[in-house]
């Protein structure tokens, strides 16, 4: 089985990559520093707003909320009623997934 080596970073200017992988029911997101002559380190994002602690497994549900208006109330963690209260309140918020 051939195992693939990440190369060296040939670039000449530090950059920022960032990869979203959009699931039917779960996203998640990696990022890498692209640092000149190094080789680069994926790095999982294991947090994000309104999640009440970090996951293992890096994911966040794939679920938006927005108003009948079509403006953006919550996405991802932030539309779990149970920890954004604020949802509750609001009586035109759509719900959207899979």
């Amino acid at each position: 089985m051939a195992t693939h080596q990440r190369q060296l970073y040939l670039g000449t200017e530090r950059k920022l990559v960032i990869a979203i992988d959009i699931g039917t029911t779960f996203s998640g997101v990696s990022y890498a520093l692209l640092d000149p002559g190094r080789v680069p380190q994926i790095q999982p994002v294991t947090q994000f707003i309104g999640q009440r602690e970090p996951r293992g497994d890096s994911k966040v549900p794939s679920v938006v909320c927005y108003s009948e208006d079509g403006d953006l109330v919550a996405a991802g963690a932030e539309t779990d009623p149970e920890t954004n209260h604020a949802l509750a309140d609001m009586d035109d918020v759509v719900r959207v997934e899979w």
